[in-house]
């Protein structure tokens, strides 16, 4: 009669099961070392370990912490508690950990990229790169690694730097999807860069549509892969099949709408239905693509614009259309209805740059207030109402689109020019830190955003003679109502500005600037300062 098993052999069985995939097999060879020895450090481990494989990381943090209570210190627990911790949300607890795998081996690799994880989501980029340098510098077959490191260089704005790193971590796991859709992601805001620079048609746009493909076929239910290639496609002006790959964005990160249990809209008028737009993304955005819930009224849709509370006011001005605020209250009205997220219905009507219906203004201001603060403003000077910075707070106190208020500094100095602030949130700040800040106009406007948000910023536009902004809610509000407006645009920019162009579809009286590849304000500034003396001289300033 053989001998029962050992613990050791026992734990080596179930690592050769666990090897193959054979979970079941496994955790049945570990659990029986537990049952003849519950404080065995390893089998607490190898338990621990599989626990996390199957997503239950609250059951693994307990046992890999157990087997820290039982056992000598080892690496590899507090390396795996900390990625537990880190699914948890517990970013502190694991940092600490990972800190701790480390001290007690310095050589190991996956320690210090998990390290490197923890620092990115803190904000620590320079502390990251570190230690994703040291964890590569170890195990430089590490696609995780290259892929993380990639990703944060192209956050940086590293382009270059980033479509290495991807390169490398598709040579060390070349059917990754995610590496492809990265590598494609750097390719075109390279590629971006590039028009900026002046190519008509930028090489790397070719290879990066290649690299979203490459992550389609390997991974066809990535909706980052079918996301990617659809913003490289409607950058490029290709709305047609552009738009049919954006709608994966409703899958891929954190959803832009809240859906409604009713169908969706195909495109087609049934009668007695309603058609709701369901407004989704930022406040320029709702801006800019409410223009065709007046379009489709005028075809004969029952139309409903679905908005926060904040932005009904100004859409009420839309011709035709109902505002609503509140999803539950639409259920009260016994008729059937579609709907479709606001920034679906172009591709639903097959709308290309070329037929943009831009009949502007589509949005009006009350006739009331505009007269009001046209008396506040007064005669005399050439007015530019001026827009610097998004509306963000101060956890996220900068964004790519935005300028300094001190790049203004020309345009303050022009003769005869009155600059009025349109700025709102903490960038505000910023006029009593510039010289020239004692200049600059600064208005009440919208006191209370709740209850009337850019009805009063709409009113003022109508006294300026030019708003200049960066690519804001503001512009798209100016070019709504069809006021004269110059906006500046990073060197890589959304894709609703397309490539290389002055002009835009979307507003006839915008012009754009764009930075170059130097990726500098000063430049854009500079353009814009000269053709706003060539304005106030054609206006008769």
């Amino acid at each position: 009669m053989s001998e029962p098993a050992t613990a050791a052999q026992l734990l080596q069985q179930g690592l050769f099961h666990h090897r193959q995939g054979d979970l079941v097999e496994a955790m049945a060879r570990y659990v029986e070392v537990l049952r003849t020895d519950p404080q065995n450090p390893d089998a607490l481990y190898y338990v621990a370990v599989v626990a996390c494989q199957e997503g239950q990381y609250r059951k693994g943090i307990d046992l890999a912490r157990r087997a820290i209570d039982f056992g000598p210190p080892q690496a590899r627990v507090h390396n795996l508690l900390g990625q537990a911790l880190y699914r948890e949300g517990e970013r502190l607890e694991a940092l600490k950990n990972f800190d701790r795998a480390i001290a007690l081996d310095a050589s190991f690799a996956d320690a210090h990229g998990n390290r490197a994880n923890i620092l990115v989501d803190a904000g620590f980029a320079d502390e990251a790169l570190k230690s994703f340098d040291r964890a590569l510098a170890l195990n430089p077959a590490s696609g995780p690694d290259w892929l993380n490191r990639g990703a944060l260089l192209q956050e940086l704005g590293r382009h270059d730097e980033a479509l290495a790193n991807f390169d490398k971590a598709i040579v060390c796991g070349p059917d990754v999807a995610e590496a492809h859709v990265n590598r494609g992601n750097a390719l075109k805001d390279l590629g971006h860069l590039d028009a900026a620079g002046g190519l008509a048609v930028p090489p790397r746009f070719d290879e990066a549509m290649a690299a979203y493909d490459k992550a389609i076929a390997l991974e066809p239910r990535l909706d980052e892969s079918y996301l990617g290639r659809g913003l490289l496609k409607l950058l490029r002006g290709d709305w047609q099949t552009g738009f049919a790959d954006y709608e994966h964005r409703e899958k891929a990160g954190e959803p832009t709408f809240a859906p409604l249990p009713d169908p969706r809209w195909d495109g087609a008028l049934r009668e007695g239905e309603r058609l709701v737009l369901v407004n989704e993304q930022g406040l320029g955005d709702t801006i800019q693509f409410c223009r065709f819930a007046p379009l489709l009224a005028a075809r004969g849709f029952d139309v409903t614009i679905l908005t926060r509370k904040a932005m009904a006011p100004l859409l009420s001005s839309l011709n035709g259309v109902t505002i609503a605020t509140d999803a539950d209250a639409l259920a009260l009205d016994p008729r059937p209805l579609r709907w479709l997220p606001l920034l679906s219905v172009p591709g639903v009507l097959g709308i290309r740059p070329d037929t943009m219906p831009a009949d502007v203004p589509y949005l009006a201001a009350q006739p009331a207030r505009i007269e009001a603060w046209r008396a506040r403003l007064g005669d005399g000077h050439f007015k530019i109402g001026i827009n610097w910075a998004s509306g963000h707070s101060d956890k996220a106190p900068f964004t790519r689109r935005d300028i300094a208020l001190a790049d203004f500094a020309g345009l303050s100095a022009l003769p005869g020019v009155q600059l009025v602030s349109l700025q709102k949130g903490p960038a505000a700040a910023q006029i009593g830190q510039v010289p020239f800040g004692g200049r600059i106009v600064t208005l009440a406007t919208d006191p209370d955003a709740d209850a009337d948000f850019f009805l009063d910023t709409a009113a003022v536009m109508h006294g300026l003679d030019l708003i200049v902004t960066c690519d804001t809610s503001v512009a798209h509000l100016a070019g709504a109502l069809a006021r004269p407006v110059f906006t500046a645009l990073p060197a890589i920019a959304d894709w609703r500005w397309l490539i290389g162009r002055d002009d835009t579809p979307w507003y006839p009286t915008m012009r754009l600037f764009r930075q170059d590849a130097g990726r500098q304000w000063q430049p854009v500034m500079a353009r814009i300062t000269e053709a706003v003396l060539k304005k106030a001289a054609s206006d008769g300033a």
